[in-house]
């Protein structure tokens, strides 16, 4: 079977934006908001070059904006289409600077297919990534393996995002029986594409609920239906975590997609292979040459400080320039 269409969405925040900011601010008052979440690294374009030179069978990628839109960006090109928080978000909801609020609405936008892959501006294609890599015969590929929920509490932590995957959990196990998901899954739930980590599986199957699962930091596909099945089943949940304007403890993150499709059974056993790479001054040589080598297939890079922040973002961009010297078609 073929799959259907299968769109990308990219979120994108212009932290320099004046206007943005002075909407922020009047709200980021009660809030200890750091602009490090919004810190630039100029290299978006490098994202659709390699949209375009190794996944060209993406139907349309979604460019998901508060309202800005690049200088560069090719705003004609067929393969884009550019959405505002508020041609989706109702407006009981905005404006909001919560990522989590932002993706668990997606379901609203009109024209996004039924499959779609959620994106980010930190990931960087740089080998030929094949559509099975994310679907096959119209269910998405994912790592069903279980790990243990480790609680942290280390000075500045982002401790929002902790409670939040707590409550995607509380609502898991709300709406599935463990023992019979995996019942009902055994090949899945066991499929030696896993390697190593299907040890986990097997250590924590005499468990009652699901604790948590591994979350590979790579795009994740999703079924739009998925997402629109959650709002239909838990409302008062969702409504409640989309009036956090910034992270909260009561969000309610994109992860819970992936993981509802999981227990339901409708996915692909399939491993990542991307890497992920936590960039400070003592490791973006090794990130840029990681881009350079085009060691994986799927690059993330996350700041991790700001420390020699220019320097590090100068080597980085030299190293995506040499592998995707070449302007997209979503560029002007």
């Amino acid at each position: 079977m073929k799959n259907q269409p299968i769109d990308m969405i990219l979120p994108w925040v212009d932290g320099n934006d004046p206007d943005w900011r002075e909407e922020r601010n009047k709200y980021d008052s009660e809030y200890a908001i750091s602009d490090v979440r919004y810190q630039s690294w100029d290299n978006l374009q490098y994202v659709f070059r390699g949209i375009e030179k190794y996944m060209p069978w993406i139907h349309k990628v979604f460019l998901v904006t508060w309202g800005h839109i690049p200088e560069w960006l090719n705003t004609s090109c067929d393969k884009l289409a550019v959405v505002k928080h508020s041609d989706y978000i109702p407006e009981k909801y905005l404006p909001t600077f919560n990522s989590n609020v932002i993706e668990m609405n997606y379901f609203r936008i009109r024209d996004l297919s039924e499959n779609y892959i959620l994106f980010n501006d930190d990931l960087f294609p740089v080998q030929p990534i094949p559509e099975k890599y994310y679907f096959r015969d119209g269910l998405p590929c994912e790592e069903a393996v279980e790990t243990h929920f480790i609680l942290k509490a280390e000075k500045g932590m982002d401790l929002q995002m902790n409670y939040a995957c707590v409550n995607n959990m509380v609502l898991i196990n709300r709406h599935f029986d463990k023992r019979e998901v995996i019942r009902e899954n055994h090949s899945k739930w066991f499929d030696p594409i896993y390697g190593k980590r299907l040890e986990q599986n097997k250590n924590l199957q005499f468990w009652h609920n699901f604790e948590s699962f591994v979350y590979p930091h790579e795009a994740m596909p999703m079924k739009k239906s998925v997402l629109a099945k959650i709002w239909e089943k838990e409302p008062e949940v969702l409504d409640k975590a989309s009036q956090n304007r910034f992270r909260s403890y009561s969000d309610i993150t994109q992860r819970l997609v992936t993981i509802w499709q999981i227990c339901s059974g409708e996915f692909v056993p399939h491993k990542y292979q991307g890497k992920l790479f936590l960039i400070d001054k003592n490791n973006f040589k090794e990130a840029a040459d990681a881009i350079r080598n085009q060691a994986y297939p799927i690059i993330s890079l996350n700041e991790s400080n700001t420390e020699d922040f220019e320097t590090i973002k100068k080597e980085i961009r030299r190293a995506l320039e040499e592998i995707l010297p070449e302007k997209s078609g979503f560029e002007l």
